[in-house]
């Protein structure tokens, strides 16, 4: 995460622009080329990321990743263009040695809208790994994304490895409970069920985006999804990629759409994930124990279609605070997920972002015995820092900030980890426990707990 205390500068912007344009090309030596992709760059990434998602070295080339990729170039997508990828490529052979691309999308924090940018589908050759190949990769990526306007980066995937590009663990995903198949409690003989799923139909889509809405409506953070994705994801991405779950609708024994639910294309290691399901109020406790049943014939159905392993797990990758997560334990025996997991958020510019939420952070001031404040709050985070002056319980100003050689702030953070206080992944007691140097003193002991207070978040991934 970038915090210096210098603002960036026109050659900074220049470089930016260059470094995000389509026609951007770069002579890395050893016979190398870094740039962006184009319409005719398909068949050679779909056949990289082939070789690249292979659980082992002797298995065929990866086709789910290449159907994806494919997918994602088709130029119909609305996260992307053909111009998407940043890749490194061998310019005498033509063959694509690492690459990644750029899904620019939408996260919403608090009612405010967040332009953000995620990098995806990550990878290199095996060969060519340690090179520091993704890197430039990642330079581009960077640059693209902040030419457009997006505050912050994010994305999943490998343990610690993003963090080297600037990215701490900030909000949270894939939390919720797992339901063992040989749990699910049996249908009463004789009795047809009253709930099941059935694929969305273009007409479902306005209620499914309804219910969507009214799903995230909780969350700190989410992501909003519009008409247009919600028509692609549906109707118009292919099935066999690793693009979007499937959409689905619960209807009641009368065939009346009740519900909608969000699942995996495909099972994984005998598994079958859930990503989203939200009903009318009152129906939850009297329809989940149908709905255990429909997802695991789903789930039966998908194994069997893709030759995969039986399914022997229902996972439910939902918050906390889901009104399934709740009631499950009440019917069936449920298991904690074995490993929390959270996105990785990286913010070029805090004070940009900080001062899109003001909002936000104005509105919990008020709530607050701080309401109506005065004053100035200097964090600290060691490699820079950042100044919030308040007049009057308004965010007057945001800017960089370092501490000076004489005299120090009102707290401190280590680089990065100010952002899970930010995004309410943690509050400033877990983080005073899990990190030494963190600290606050004076005011900013109570001002902050008031301003960045922990809250569940539920972003789900687009792709």
């Amino acid at each position: 995460m970038m915090m210096d205390a210098t603002p960036a500068s026109p050659a900074d912007e220049r470089t930016r622009r260059t470094l995000a344009d389509p026609a951007y090309r770069r002579d890395l030596g050893d016979g190398l080329l870094l740039r962006w992709s184009t319409a005719a760059d398909v068949e050679r990434l779909a056949t990289f990321y082939g070789l690249v998602f292979r659980r082992k070295e002797q298995d065929p080339p990866g086709q789910r990743a290449a159907t994806w990729t494919r997918d994602m170039l088709t130029g119909r997508d609305p996260l992307i263009g053909q111009d998407g990828f940043a890749l490194v490529e061998r310019p005498a052979t033509g063959e694509v040695v690492a690459a990644t691309c750029l899904l620019s999308e939408a996260w919403e924090y608090d009612g405010i809208r967040i332009p953000v940018g995620r990098p995806e589908i990550v990878g290199s050759l095996p060969e060519m790994r340690r090179r520091g190949l993704v890197r430039e990769v990642f330079r581009l990526i960077h640059a693209r994304s902040e030419a457009q306007g997006e505050l912050a980066q994010v994305i999943t995937g490998i343990s610690w490895y993003y963090r080297q590009f600037g990215y701490e663990y900030a909000v949270e995903l894939e939390n919720g409970v797992r339901v063992t198949s040989a749990d699910i409690p049996a249908a009463k003989e004789g009795e047809p069920e009253p709930f099941a799923l059935r694929q969305a139909a273009e007409a479902d889509l306005p209620t499914v985006a309804r219910l969507y809405d009214e799903e995230r409506a909780s969350a700190l953070v989410s992501t909003p999804i519009d008409a247009r994705y919600w028509r692609w994801a549906a109707l118009e991405s292919n099935p066999a990629g690793d693009s979007f779950p499937r959409v689905c609708v619960i209807e009641d024994a009368s065939g009346a759409v009740v519900g909608y639910t969000l699942v995996a294309m495909r099972t994984s290691d005998g598994m079958f994930d859930v990503y989203a399901l939200w009903m009318r109020p009152g129906l939850w406790l009297g329809a989940l124990p149908a709905l255990l049943r429909a997802y695991q014939r789903l789930a039966e159905e998908t194994s069997t279609t893709y030759g995969e392993r039986a399914v022997h797990l229902l996972a439910f990758a939902l918050p906390q605070g889901h009104p399934a997560v709740a009631a499950l334990p009440a019917m069936v025996n449920t298991q904690p997920f074995n490993s929390p997991y959270a996105w990785y958020v990286r913010v070029a510019d805090l004070p940009a972002l900080l001062r899109t939420l003001a909002p936000v952070l104005e509105r919990r001031l008020a709530a607050s015995p701080f309401a109506g404040y005065t004053g100035e709050l200097l964090l600290d985070f060691y490699r820079g820092g950042l100044r919030m002056l308040w007049g009057e319980g308004g965010l007057a100003e945001v800017s960089d900030w370092q501490r000076p050689i004489w005299g120090e702030g009102n707290a401190g953070f280590p680089p990065g980890v100010f952002l899970q206080l930010l995004f309410g992944y943690r509050d400033l007691r877990e983080l005073r426990h899990a990190f030494p140097d963190v600290w606050a003193e004076g005011a900013a002991k109570a001002l902050l707990p008031a301003l960045f207070p922990r809250r569940d978040s539920w972003a789900l991934p687009l792709g």
